[in-house]
């Protein structure tokens, strides 16, 4: 709770951080992602001691418990494009439930991974529970892959990475590994679609954040009845872009 009124103490400079690193309009990064990376942690802070073990049903005579414990070691590997978001989304659910983590940040974008760990410190995080570890993927995210004393690898990216760390943790101790490795989608259009509606979301869906979304909308198959009328609104909104 601590870490999450930090972050929003210090939310002008985390987004100036996002935008000098990786080209975030300063107004997103503080209207939306450093508010995020906040709440999230808020959540996961309120959300942790209602949380239970549990006795499982069991015939005459058994005792089953399930208990929920922390894992250990956790390696986080983020992507550049929300480069606090993302860092957050791994570190808040893993750190509430008693886990230290290792972070690596993309190497083109450390700076706010960097700023939030040492927010953490000062909301009281002991020494070590939380690292951030800069460097390029062969090196640091390779090493985090088959470390032995790393549980689990949680990675946001391309699909080929992902890929690779799951031939890191066979060649090593089997770890767990938690892929997110997105890539670009369609928008589907069909004939009695609104065509307005259908244009701002496309738009959106593929200017937000630059277009450096893992789901950007980047392509739209549209019926050939209102392809052209279609074309038109999007021109339109590619002009006007952002929208007033």
């Amino acid at each position: 709770m601590r870490l999450a009124a930090l972050i929003r103490d210090h939310i002008p400079e985390l987004a100036l951080l996002e935008s000098l690193d990786m080209g975030k309009l300063v107004r997103e990064a503080a209207t939306i992602d450093a508010p995020g990376s906040a709440h999230f942690f808020q959540w996961h802070a309120e959300a942790i001691d209602k949380l239970y073990d549990e006795v499982a049903p069991t015939g005459p005579g058994d005792l089953a418990l399930i208990r929920r414990v922390p894992l250990g070691v956790i390696g986080a590997v983020v992507p550049w494009n929300f480069p606090l978001d993302m860092a957050t989304w791994k570190l808040a659910p893993a750190l509430a439930t008693g886990n230290s983590v290792v972070l690596k940040p993309a190497e083109q974008s450390p700076l706010s991974a960097l700023r939030l760990a040492e927010l953490a410190a000062e909301a009281g995080l002991p020494d070590g529970v939380l690292n951030v570890v800069t460097g390029y993927g062969e090196e640091v995210g390779e090493t985090l892959g088959r470390h032995p004393d790393v549980d689990a690898i949680a990675f946001t990216g391309s699909t080929p990475v992902g890929k690779l760390f799951q031939r890191y943790a066979g060649g090593s101790n089997m770890k767990q590994v938690w892929l997110e490795t997105g890539g670009k989608s369609p928008n589907l259009v069909f004939a009695d679609a609104d065509l307005d509606r259908t244009a701002d979301m496309a738009a959106f869906g593929i200017f937000f954040n630059q277009g450096e979304v893992c789901s950007a909308n980047s392509r739209l198959l549209v019926h050939q009845s209102i392809a052209e009328e279609l074309a038109a609104r999007m021109v339109e909104r590619a002009v006007h872009w952002p929208a007033p």
